[in-house]
């Protein structure tokens, strides 16, 4: 009995193993494809004649189209399958850069962001449904975890892989290996999309009542969504616009302004491991949510207020970066555990669309306080969306009214 059930947990673990390799794979491709456009800016302006401004509209329109198909995507995630949504999600944004890559004009330039986006839009509800049927309760943070920061090194790999596929043969060429390369990491999906299927069906047969989509739309989904958006408006403002304000504020040189925010993104991501062993020892989530986040507004705000030197202020936008990545798997699991459990993919496809609305806002109001001579209210502004943001998990966690437990 001993030796049975030592090999079933055995078995357990591997499959588990294998589950959160793949999606986590998957997930880097997401956010690397979200990066890849900035580093051909200048090689696509030159191959397609255009102007910056109307390259930003194709990156305008990734964004719109993520962000309005995300919510409907989580649905149909629900529906049929987060491995074969995901699969197909990802062949559609490798489509859009192979596209542009195969034909260089502006028209398709759009066509391919409209299709980026519309993959995009996939990843999250697909992601977080199959990491929270598949993976065991205990290690669920952990489990988050480690799919964020694969989702932080497919922003850290970006600029440098873009970089050297335009240095062997060109933007095209860039182009297509970068689509490629979605493709290959999609692969391991597929051997177990029939088990998937054959699962869906056996559940779509059952007459136990399922979730339906209207009461989905409760106080405590879209509380959870603005915490989302108040999050990414928080972390947007200092990812921005913090080189600049350095600058203006204390005439630090840009490259001390840079190595500040790398040093800030790169000790995110080690909060984000830390975070998920700690998320998976607490009972409330909103407890890691706020201790991390008034650790890190207080240090930001000391950032604005106080010229530290280079030194000082890269320490301290690395001790913020920590506290700040720590949160993460936290926040991840106080919507895993409001989620009904054959609703995971339609809740967090319409939270999560709180990281595009976040993404849309951020960098005009960040830009209107950087043309107004008021560098000091980027980090004031970052840590006041913390805040907020703090006193939404809070109520989120401890409310039963508001616990989505529909």
């Amino acid at each position: 009995m001993t030796t049975t059930t030592a090999t079933a947990a055995s078995e357990g673990s591997a499959r588990e193993l294998r589950t959160l390799v793949v999606i986590s794979a998957v997930h880097l491709v997401s956010h690397y494809y979200w990066l890849a456009f900035a580093p051909m800016m200048p090689a696509l302006r030159d191959l397609l004649n255009v102007s910056y401004t109307e390259l930003g509209f194709a990156i305008t329109v990734m964004n719109g189209v993520s962000a309005l198909t995300q919510a409907p995507t989580g649905f149909i995630v629900d529906r049929y399958g987060p491995r074969l949504l995901l699969f197909i999600g990802v062949l559609i944004g490798s489509a859009g850069f192979m596209m542009i890559g195969a034909v260089p004009t502006y028209p398709m330039l759009i066509a391919g962001a409209v299709l980026i986006g519309l993959g995009n839009a996939v990843y999250h509800p697909a992601d977080y449904s199959i990491l929270s049927a598949e993976m065991r309760p205990a290690r669920m943070g952990r489990a988050y975890s480690i799919h964020s920061f694969t989702g932080y090194i497919g922003f850290a790999i970006a600029p440098p892989l873009v970089g050297a596929l335009l240095w062997v043969d060109g933007v095209r060429f860039a182009l297509v290996v970068t689509g490629l390369l979605g493709v290959v990491l999609a692969l391991p999906l597929l051997p177990d999309i029939p088990a998937e299927q054959h699962g869906l069906k056996e559940r779509h047969a059952s007459p136990k009542q399922r979730t339906s989509a209207k009461s989905l739309i409760t106080p405590g989904v879209i509380i959870l969504t603005l915490m989302f958006t108040t999050l990414n408006m928080s972390t947007g403002m200092v990812q921005t616009f913090m080189m600049v304000a350095l600058e203006q504020l204390f005439d630090m040189p840009l490259t001390a302004g840079n190595t500040a925010l790398t040093v800030f993104l790169s000790l995110l991501v080690v909060g984000i491991i830390i975070g998920g062993f700690i998320a998976d020892g607490v009972k409330h989530q909103s407890t890691i949510a706020s201790l991390g986040l008034i650790g890190a507004a207080a240090l930001i705000c000391v950032i604005g207020a106080v010229n530290l030197g280079v030194t000082g202020t890269i320490v301290v936008s690395g001790a913020a970066g920590l506290l700040a990545g720590v949160i993460v798997p936290s926040r991840d699991l106080l919507v895993r555990q409001a989620s009904p459990p054959d609703a995971v993919g339609r809740v967090f496809g319409i939270v999560t669309t709180g990281f595009n609305f976040g993404g849309m806002v951020a960098p005009i109001v960040g830009g209107m306080l950087v043309d107004h001579h008021a560098p000091a209210w980027i980090f004031y502004a970052s840590a006041a969306f913390m805040l907020v943001t703090v006193v939404i998990a809070l109520v989120v966690d401890r409310s039963e009214k508001l616990a989505l437990k529909l």
